[in-house]
């Protein structure tokens, strides 16, 4: 089995050295009209456009969807998990830290006989998400999400002609959830519920793990209303948005279960009337096995040259992440130069009138770049990436920024670190 899927993720990262975003869809009908209602993959924001409720969505763990099988093939449904997995992976070998984009999927069973992933069928059909409706039954997933990962470092050398092992790698924003394929059972043949068409032969004992929904109670999506707990005004947000704002009450609010929780935020306001605002984490740290525990310890293990004034050398160390997706390549540039560059406290607890980029990335996935910014900062990397695996991070606290950009031609640019981000990264970061 560790074959078989290590070739699937082979097949699936082969195909995004040139990375092309594919879309899948969901359809489901509107709690409140039955309308139908088409969400991209990503979004988290539904919004009825006929009786124009808006209503957040937030799973149990993963999203569950299944594809819908024909009408013609209803009964005795048998449902088949798969992992979906798409986002960005950086990991560190010898001397040299080096990403990619995963956009997979894999069967979540041992059953090797079955297809070894979904290919481009969900492209083509509208997924659906999983609800006590369906009257059928269920395998439960004998590959856990962790089996995948693991193996995809396993893939990862002849990807890119490596020499030595990877001594650690980490997921940042990935979207993984669970989808399922319908199936039914005729005469030992399991058969291929969406079109008919025979697969294969199965074993007397394939249905020994199945669990009927009823077992499964929270797989289903939790909607939560979009009125500010705090004031009951609208909340902003866009589709995708894992971060939704009141400008009545200023404040913000993120998922959580089993509803929405408050979020610590501010501001570095502009005098320039055509700023465009980002967000981004700003996470302060309790670190074990490595000795960085202050903002001038960092800069002098970093490859950045800077000099340090005296007033910085008693600054508190924050890691800095994107509160927002952007291909690997500038991500890690805006990590490891937000961190080393922006030691300021004047926020401003409010937030900007203008037009706020979404929040698309949640701090639980920004924490998961500390030690990746460490690692691509550090001069002596390889003696850095042999303690990456020991190094342990306790996240203290956090704090979401909102920091102006000023348009220049088809860059935006940060005043105060002067890195500068093109527009056209912030629209490939969307479909990650």
């Amino acid at each position: 089995m560790v074959l078989k899927i290590c070739q699937i993720l082979f097949t699936a990262m082969s195909a995004v050295k040139e990375y092309r975003p594919i879309t899948w869809e969901i359809e489901h009908p509107c709690p409140q009209c039955g309308a139908p209602i088409t969400l991209g993959e990503t979004d988290r924001l539904f919004s009825c456009s006929y009786c124009r409720t808006r209503l957040y969505l937030i799973p149990k763990d993963y999203f569950r969807y299944y594809l819908p099988p024909s009408d013609l093939f209803l009964k005795d449904l048998i449902f088949i998990p798969y992992w979906r997995l798409k986002g960005m992976v950086f990991f560190c070998e010898a001397d040299v830290l080096r990403h990619r984009i995963i956009d997979m999927s894999s069967l979540a069973l041992g059953h090797t006989f079955l297809p070894p992933s979904l290919g481009v069928r969900p492209q083509a059909l509208k997924l659906r998400f999983i609800s006590p409706e369906i009257k059928a039954t269920f395998f439960t997933p004998h590959v856990s999400l962790e089996t995948v990962i693991q193996h995809i470092g396993m893939q990862l050398h002849s990807l890119n002609g490596s020499a030595g092992p990877i001594v650690y790698k980490a997921f940042v924003g990935e979207t993984a959830s669970l989808i399922y394929s319908p199936i039914f059972v005729h005469q030992d043949m399991a058969h291929d519920a969406i079109i008919g068409k025979p697969l294969v032969s199965v074993p007397k004992d394939f249905g020994d793990s199945l669990l009927s929904f009823d077992q499964q109670k929270d797989w289903q999506v939790n909607f939560v209303s979009t009125l500010c707990p705090n004031c009951g005004w609208d909340l902003l947000g866009e589709k995708d948005s894992v971060a939704l704002f009141c400008k009545n009450c200023n404040s913000a609010w993120e998922a959580s279960q089993p509803g929405l929780r408050q979020v610590d935020f501010g501001m570095i306001p502009s005098k320039e009337d055509n700023a465009f605002y980002l967000p981004f984490w700003r996470m302060n740290v309790q670190m074990e096995g490595l000795e960085i525990q202050s903002y001038d310890d960092l800069l002098r293990g970093a490859k950045v040259p800077k000099v340090m004034k005296e007033e910085e050398e008693t600054f508190h160390l924050y890691f800095w992440s994107p509160a927002f997706k952007v291909p690997p390549e500038l991500f890690l540039r805006l990590t490891e130069g937000m961190t080393v560059s922006h030691q300021r406290e004047d926020f401003e607890r409010s937030l900007p009138w203008a037009s706020l980029y979404p929040v698309t990335l949640p701090v639980s996935e920004a924490a998961e770049t500390i030690k990746i910014t460490i690692a691509n900062s550090a001069i002596d990397k390889k003696m850095i990436f042999s303690k990456l695996n020991e190094i342990k991070i306790h996240l203290n606290e956090s704090l979401l920024v909102y920091l102006p950009f000023i348009p220049s031609g088809i860059d935006f640019i940060e005043p105060h670190s002067k890195i500068c981000i093109h527009k056209n990264s912030l629209k490939l970061g969307r479909d990650l």
